[in-house]
């Protein structure tokens, strides 16, 4: 029968017109077009379907390693560094307080609703990556201030009735259990990323490694950058530069293990439209040009040394948010 032609059907004891279902078989329809530069998959649609999340993603991404990276790097400089290394690098607590604050209300933007986030905090589960992070993000923060308050108090920024009671507060424990959530925050968005059924995401496990290492850099690179602005020891910059070079390479060397894993999936960052951030943002600006420049330190004093200090540093973390982006992006092609 043609589609749209009138039939006569009994209904109960009558009898009645009755048009024929619109709903035909699949094969005798022509599929529907499939999105540009997609092809495969069911009735040409893709079998995987494209992220829903936006740019407060990897901005939280970043700014939560960064964060991360420097209480880390100013918890074991108060540990294992000198006097000046442990004055110096006492500005990272302020840097993780500050990087730490849009990083709530960007994951909360992320959800849609406030409640969505509280909910979370509902149950943990330690095997769910995002309820993970939800409650690292939750314990790491106020860590971060409270060491930051500390910090401030000990220096007499913060005085009066509050910077006697920041004082009181065990140094050595918050330190420890503020650089423990730190390693967590700073490599749980690529395990989060990892979970999913993105190929570019999850044919590799080295994303996580990869996402902590850029952490690190960049949260050294914030340190050493507050350093250079604050007037520090030449000899505490070039330590600090010791520390940023060592990430970098080990960034370098995690990446390289991640697209040689991923192989075919990572095509997306190899060319295309990402390419060129990915390259000359992600390689080039944030790890080539500050190791680079870090040589170029090795052997200079004063302003010139503060200058490579600032441009390197710059350069890292500018680096380090263009990997976030161009690998949250590729995962949507």
């Amino acid at each position: 029968m043609e589609r749209g032609r009138w039939r006569r059907v009994r209904i109960g004891r009558g009898a009645g017109l009755r048009r024929p279902a619109m709903i035909e078989r699949p094969g005798n329809l022509p599929p529907p077009p499939a999105p540009e530069g997609r092809g495969g998959g069911y009735y040409d649609y893709p079998v995987v379907r494209r992220p829903v999340w936006t740019w407060e993603v990897p901005a939280y991404f970043w700014l939560g390693g960064m964060a991360a990276g420097a209480y880390v790097t100013a918890s074991l400089a108060q540990r294992f560094g000198s006097v000046d290394d442990r004055r110096v690098a006492a500005d990272g607590f302020y840097v993780a307080a500050a990087a730490a604050v849009p990083c709530a209300p960007l994951l909360i933007a992320d959800l849609g609703r406030a409640d969505r986030f509280h909910h979370m905090l509902r149950v943990f589960k330690p095997l769910s990556p995002m309820n993970l992070g939800a409650w690292t993000l939750t314990g790491f923060t106020p860590l971060a201030f409270l060491r930051a308050a500390s910090h401030a108090a000990d220096t007499g920024f913060l005085r009066g009735p509050l910077g006697s009671l920041t004082r009181l507060l065990p140094k050595p424990l918050v330190e420890l259990s503020g650089t423990l959530l730190g390693l967590v925050l700073a490599g749980y968005s690529g395990v989060l990323l990892a979970a999913t059924n993105v190929p570019l995401w999850a044919k590799s496990r080295l994303l996580g490694g990869v996402f902590m290492a850029s952490a690190m850099s960049s949260g050294s690179a914030a340190v050493s950058l507050a350093a250079a602005r604050r007037g520090a020891p030449d000899a505490a910059l070039h330590r600090l530069a010791v520390i940023e070079s060592a990430a970098s390479l080990g960034e370098a060397a995690v990446l390289t293990g991640y697209l040689l894993q991923s192989g075919k999936t990572a095509r997306p960052l190899m060319i295309g439209p990402l390419a060129a951030p990915f390259w000359l943002g992600a390689v080039g600006a944030g790890t080539l040009l500050p190791l680079i420049l870090h040589g170029l330190a090795g052997r200079r004093h004063g302003r010139l040394l503060r200058l490579l200090s600032t441009a390197a540093a710059l350069g890292t973390m500018a680096g380090s948010l263009a990997l976030r982006w161009s690998i949250f992006e590729a995962g949507k092609i």
